[in-house]
């Protein structure tokens, strides 16, 4: 039990070592396959992970976790054990479009029985272990996920296989700058965010005139809510209104996947909007769309609030 509490302390320092970093609670279900020679049945145990998300740096992730197998029996004696396993493994990955996280495993770590076989021709003893597996996850929410792994666990004393696969559902949360930032200070902008460029319809303070249609673009979504008619409407009076204008919707997305993915979808969430406004009546030809996916944020991304400002079409007018 010494090295359970030594694990968890660990995790402690983790937890403390960053606060602009995110971090993840998974628990789980694990069921271990064991190899012939430990002698013992399959089982199922609970668990539990905490995971640190890293920023700018080559590895995604470093997880602390912890699996209790009780009452597992011996397939020749009357006898059975528990086992208590705690480990550590680091994770990379890449993105499948929004939803999909897929990432490779390794680490290390030691189990621990609460009553081993006294058969020494098994294997089945308290040691350390390695293991590397493949595991993906599916994001529900923005900060919940359902996560499906398998690994190989190997053991230092005799080279001893387990095969283990888990199911859990991983809760991810923010560090500490995030629960103190107001989100009002994440919102403010200056009254003109960028200098005004040549040629653009300015405003009454001076700044670009601009028609912004944020706030209403769900996650991964580039459908056009209701409450956006009214402001369409505004565009096309503009243009109307201006004859010698042009319009150019710029679509930007939140930070959340992969960058590729996300410069298709602002891009994508601007050609929704200029095709609701040539239900207006503003010619295709006075029309023209720009995606910068998540490299214009307007808001703090560590909020979700933040995140859905920053999922927006902004409306701009130059001259033809």
């Amino acid at each position: 039990m010494k090295k359970v509490f030594l694990c968890l302390g660990l995790a402690g320092v983790l937890f403390g070592a960053d606060s602009n970093v995110k971090f993840e609670i998974t628990p789980t279900f694990s069921y271990g396959v064991f190899e012939g020679n430990l002698d013992l049945d399959d089982r199922g145990a609970p668990g539990i992970r905490f995971g640190y998300h890293f920023d700018d740096f080559f590895l995604d992730q470093i997880e602390l976790g912890l699996e209790h197998y009780s009452g597992i029996k011996y397939n020749n004696v009357a006898q059975d054990t528990d086992l208590t396993k705690t480990y550590l493994s680091v994770i990379k990955g890449i993105d499948l479009g929004q939803s999909f996280y897929l990432y490779g495993l390794i680490g290390a770590g030691y189990e621990n029985f609460s009553n081993p076989d006294l058969d020494t021709s098994r294997d089945n003893k308290d040691g350390g272990f390695g293991h590397y597996g493949a595991g993906l996850k599916y994001r529900l929410t923005d900060s919940v996920a359902l996560r499906l792994e398998t690994r190989d666990q190997i053991g230092f004393n005799d080279a001893h296989h387990q095969w283990i696969s888990s199911v859990g559902i991983s809760f991810g949360f923010g560090g500490k700058q995030e629960a103190v930032a107001p989100t009002t200070q994440a919102i403010q902008k200056p009254i003109c965010p960028t200098p005004p460029r040549d040629g653009a319809l300015l405003d009454e303070n001076g700044c670009e005139k601009t028609i912004h249609l944020e706030g209403h673009f769900g996650f991964d979504k580039t459908n056009i809510n209701p409450v956006f008619e009214e402001r369409i409407k505004e565009i096309a009076k503009i243009l109307d209104e201006n004859e010698k204008y042009n319009t150019i919707l710029e679509g930007h997305t939140d930070n959340t996947g992969a960058r590729a993915y996300n410069q298709k979808l602002s891009e994508r969430r601007a050609e929704s909007v200029a095709k609701e406004l040539e239900k207006f009546g503003v010619e295709k030809s006075r029309i023209q769309t720009k995606g910068y996916g998540p490299d214009k944020p307007r808001s703090s991304n560590a909020t979700k609030e933040g995140r859905a400002d920053n999922r927006r079409v902004e409306a701009k007018f130059f001259l033809q």
